[in-house]
């Protein structure tokens, strides 16, 4: 008879975790307390009646390599769109663009730096690409800022460069985000290569890609997903555990793998939940009657949008007008904002470096109070491994000890683990 394992929570950690236990062989069902499958990375549908929109601008880089072999696994390679060299535009406030390519040519005539930082950066960017994790572990007591400061990096090139990579990662600004964190994605992304460090876009909305094809993929091999399925309470056993869910059911299975937001573990299993915090983002999806640019994806310096993300280009809508979906990290300034203030300020911060008669249409902000924990220094030490106390009984999540940030890889990276230990601990 095959073993049963049930895992609890339809993020990218839970289905990571139950496809590689359905691949071992385990009989798996996959409980979702919402309709659809993707936890954090989810769609809701656009209220004019266009395409999904995501809940926020997803993206990753080729360095993820166990997020991009789980897409291979679902066979939906092809909703990525990925950059063939990389290509990043910087656009000034006065409307200058710089792009960052794998060329060294385009950082040295950098022109938002100094001549000075832009060496300084460069020499940043080879130590970081060459440290070790055991030179990486105990910058956690410090902030990215602060360790930045003492290799060398002068706030001029904090604000205007490393800040564009750290806070969209970290969720954080660089003067609170772990400097372990921090150098761990900066060396990954950066010192890994060119090729690594390549964007790649989403052309569909990427809840509805992970929903169908991760059920799919379960279903294919004997498993089960279950939908609004709210779990109430984990009762470790001698060789089992049940969940309770609401409504009165009772799963009972030989392994389980609680891949829940933390903040929802501690309601139902607090003995595992760590005292992480939370930090929001915000995403505004701005339509335009005509189009503002033909930039795929830019940042916009010296603003508080980060990242702008070209939904027209990406995903290849049709015209004559474009959506721009705008990416703001570690919002907690804006979090409670109006709608329409945050719309507004993005659309003043386009039309003061894109000159054009375009006309902003309509507007949506979303907005993920929790998106991901709060990447502070000290963390290191709050994050869980994959193993509880309970034997059958494991955690997975982007908040557990990955290494990495809230990260799409590091939600994968998580679940593999929590699958593997319990492949091994169930032999």
């Amino acid at each position: 008879m095959a073993r049963t394992a049930v895992v609890a929570g339809g993020g990218l950690a839970g289905i990571a975790a139950a496809m590689d236990l359905a691949d071992a062989g385990w009989k798996v069902t996959l409980l979702e307390s919402k309709k659809h499958l993707g936890g954090m990375v989810s769609s809701f549908p656009d209220p004019a009646g266009g395409p999904d929109l995501d809940n926020g601008e997803h993206i990753a880089i080729e360095a993820c390599t166990e997020l991009l072999g789980l897409f291979q696994k679902l066979d939906c390679l092809g909703s990525l769109k990925r950059q063939p060299r990389l290509r990043l535009p910087f656009v000034g406030p006065d409307g200058r663009v710089a792009e960052l390519t794998e060329s060294a040519w385009s950082f040295l005539t950098f022109p938002f730096l100094s001549l000075g930082d832009r060496w300084r950066v460069a020499r940043a960017i080879r130590r970081i690409g060459k440290m070790t994790d055991a030179e990486i572990a105990p910058l956690d007591n410090f902030s990215a800022a602060d360790w930045l400061e003492d290799i060398g990096q002068t706030p001029e090139s904090i604000a205007r460069f490393w800040e564009y990579f750290i806070s969209p990662a970290l969720n954080e600004p660089a003067n609170r985000a772990s400097a372990s964190l921090a150098a761990r994605v900066l060396r990954d992304a950066m010192g890994l290569g060119p090729k690594f460090s390549r964007f790649c876009f989403f052309r569909a909305p990427l809840g509805n890609v992970f929903a169908n094809g991760a059920a799919g993929y379960l279903a294919n091999k004997g498993g089960e997903v279950k939908t609004l399925a709210s779990v109430t309470k984990v009762k470790p056993g001698k060789n089992s555990v049940t969940l309770e869910l609401a409504g009165g059911e009772a799963l009972t299975a030989d392994v389980c793998v609680l891949a829940l937001p933390h903040a929802d573990l501690a309601e139902v299993f607090p003995e595992s939940a760590p005292p992480l915090e939370h930090s929001p983002i915000l995403n505004a999806h701005l339509w335009y009657d005509r189009p503002v640019t033909d930039l795929e994806v830019f940042a916009m310096l010296d603003c508080r949008v980060h990242w702008v993300f070209n939904r027209s280009v990406i995903a290849g809508l049709p015209g004559p007008g474009q959506q721009l979906s705008c990416s703001i990290s570690a919002a907690r300034d804006w979090a409670h904002h109006p709608s329409e203030e945050i719309a507004a300020a993005c659309d003043v911060e386009l039309k003061r470096r894109f000159k054009g008669d375009a006309r902003l249409v309509r507007f949506v902000v979303s907005r993920e109070h929790r998106a991901t924990f709060s990447a502070r220094p000290g963390t290191a030490p709050m994050r869980p491994g994959a193993r509880t106390r309970h034997r059958g009984l494991y955690l997975a999540g982007a908040w557990t000890d990955t290494g990495y940030p809230a990260t799409m890889e590091g939600a994968v990276r998580s679940g593999r683990a929590a699958a593997r230990e319990a492949g091994i601990e169930g032999r």
